[in-house]
Order: structure tokens, then C-alpha cells, then sequence
């Protein structure tokens, strides 16, 4: 590799994603995750990344790699799971909570398995051409893959539309496939949805139905609406995954009615929420709160039954087993 074609390598870098507060590092970290999450073949999204495979990627150390996984992961944007024997750590990117934070909508027509047809060599480029200009070896960087290492950081951002649009129409015609997001079916609201509520407002957003649930049982409570922001809209979706979309709008607003003194301190916040959501749903399902003091009761319930056991066994020991009319 000459000088030229180091210096003139597609660097995906999301200038905008520093506003999510995560620096320069969470954001370089973040583009090339959007990268590796558009090509991977996983149908949630999710891609396998060594800690070597980040630093020759992006040239991020260990701790600058901690660093910026810690933030990505608090703000929402950035998932992880470990799975496997050996255990390996896997990434997904929340695009909901991206879009969230930027105040910016996901079209429609934005399919990560669309996009794959991109990475292949479209017919109309020249796979073996060498261009002298920088400009124009910018260009064939972008139609022709086959140049590229397994290194490169380019981004889907970077297609240009007249290569998208050729990489499209050469590509073999797939059937089309569900967004990314998965969504809930578009129902009428039970009641009128304030203009004011915080959140998503497009009705086919994966999120819409269960943060609208909480939100207004949050409102009725608090007489305030709950934050809405990157991190919230993070674990909003976690929840949504976790229990599926058909009971989560349940559990969000049975949640925020809950009476126990842990909850109410902290004012039913998302976190607490989703720490325990599947208990949660079985509370929910045979409508019976379980607080610290109905805990505690029943403890000592159970307790009590058991000393009443040990008692009794003890007093038959003590008459050599022979029966007793109290026991």
C-alpha cells in the first residue's frame, strides 16, 4: 500500500454523534459500530468485535475503548451481550435512541439488510481501474468494495446516492424485508395522547405504545411528565425487547402503580423498571403487588410456620415418638 492510498482511506466519523456526550472517542467507536452493524448477518443486528479488532480499526487503547463502550452503553445508543463458550462480548446499535437524541426520524425505507447489496461490486464499476486523482479514488472507494481492507471504516453515510441507486437496481430484486425496528401493530389510542407528552410521536414507533402507557400513568402520579431523552429511549427499547410488545405497555403502566417505598422514592424511574421487568410482568399478570412489607410478611409467615414444625418435633422426640392430641 502506497502513501496515497493510506492517506485517501474512507474514515467513517459522525461528526453530529458528539452531541450525544459521549466525546470523540464514543463517537468514532459508535460510527464503526453503525458500520459492522449494517453488514452483519445477524437478523437483531448484533456483531462480534475483539478488543484487537476496535483498536486496529479505529487505533483506540484497551481503556479508551472501556471508556467510550461505558458511555454508549449508559446513554442507550450502544448495546452489549455476552453469549457462548468461550464467552464473547456482542454489540447492536439502537438507532431508535440515536434518532431520539439527535431529534431526528428513522425513515421508512431505512433497512439495514437493503443496504447489503451496496457492499457488492456493482456492474458498472470497474473493479481493477486504478485512478490517479484522489477525488476520483474517493469515488471508486465508495462503488468498488473489492479495494477496500477488512480495516476500512467506511460508512453507509458515505454512498453516494448515484452508486446506491446503481448498486440497487444491479443487485438481484429481494423480497422486502421488515425495518430493523421492529414495530407494533398501529392501533387507535384508548384516550387522547396530550400534544405536550415528551417522546416518540409516530404511532409505528417501536416504542410509542409502551412509552405512551407509562408517560400518562407517570403523568396521572406525578402530575409531570417523565424525561424523555437518549438514555431513557435506550431502556425503553430494552424493556420493549424484553417482554415483547404485546405485554410491555402493560407492565409500564401497572409498574408506575405500584406502592412500595424503594419505587415511590425514586419516582418509578425506567431503571428500576427494567432491573426487574419480568417480575414485574408476573405481577401484573396476577394483579398482586409485592412491596418489601408484603415480603416481609410473608417471611415471617413462613417463619413462624417453621419454628410451630421444629417445636412439634421436638415434643414428639421428647415421648419417644408416641402420638400427641395438640400435635
Amino acid at each position: 500500500m502506497t502513501l496515497e492510498e493510506l492517506l485517501d482511506r474512507p474514515i467513517a466519523f459522525q461528526r453530529s454523534f458528539v452531541s450525544l456526550g459521549v466525546g470523540i472517542t464514543g463517537a468514532l467507536m459508535l460510527s464503526q459500530a453503525i458500520y459492522w452493524s449494517n453488514r452483519t448477518d445477524d437478523a437483531d443486528g448484533w456483531f462480534y468485535k475483539t478488543m484487537e479488532d476496535w483498536e486496529v480499526e479505529t487505533g483506540m487503547t484497551r481503556s479508551e475503548q472501556e471508556s467510550a463502550r461505558k458511555k454508549l452503553v449508559k446513554c442507550g445508543v450502544l448495546e452489549e451481550m455476552k453469549k457462548g463458550v468461550p464467552c464473547r462480548l456482542y454489540f447492536r446499535v439502537n438507532l431508535g435512541s440515536i434518532a431520539a437524541n439527535l431529534n431526528v426520524e428513522i425513515p421508512q425505507s431505512s433497512k439495514r439488510k437493503s443496504r447489503k447489496p451496496v457492499c457488492r461490486n456493482p456492474a458498472n464499476k470497474s473493479a481493477g481501474k486504478q485512478q490517479a486523482s484522489p477525488r476520483k479514488t474517493r469515488q471508486q472507494a465508495r462503488g468498488n468494495p473489492a479495494n477496500l481492507t477488512e480495516n476500512t471504516t467506511e460508512t453507509t453515510a458515505e454512498i453516494t446516492a448515484e452508486t446506491t441507486a446503481g448498486s440497487l437496481q444491479d443487485a438481484p430484486a429481494a423480497p422486502q424485508q421488515p425495518a430493523v425496528l421492529a414495530v407494533v401493530s398501529v392501533e387507535t389510542p384508548r384516550c387522547e395522547i396530550p400534544a405536550d407528552m415528551p417522546g416518540p410521536k409516530d404511532p409505528t414507533c417501536k416504542t410509542y405504545k409502551s412509552w405512551a402507557n407509562y408517560a400518562m400513568a407517570y403523568r396521572k402520579r406525578y402530575d409531570a411528565w417523565p424525561v424523555w431523552n437518549a438514555r431513557v429511549a435506550g431502556q425503553m427499547g430494552q424493556l420493549v425487547d424484553r417482554l415483547g410488545a404485546d405485554f410491555a405497555h402493560h407492565v409500564a403502566a401497572f409498574f408506575v402503580g405500584i406502592n412500595d417505598s424503594k419505587l415511590i422514592n425514586g419516582c418509578h424511574n425506567l431503571g428500576d423498571l427494567l432491573f426487574k421487568c419480568e417480575a414485574y410482568h408476573t405481577q401484573w399478570r396476577t394483579n398482586r403487588q409485592m412491596n418489601s412489607t408484603t415480603a416481609r410478611q410473608l417471611e415471617q409467615t413462613q417463619a413462624n410456620l417453621n419454628a410451630g414444625l421444629e417445636a412439634a418435633q421436638r415434643i414428639m422426640d421428647r415421648a419417644g415418638g408416641q402420638s400427641n392430641e395438640f400435635l
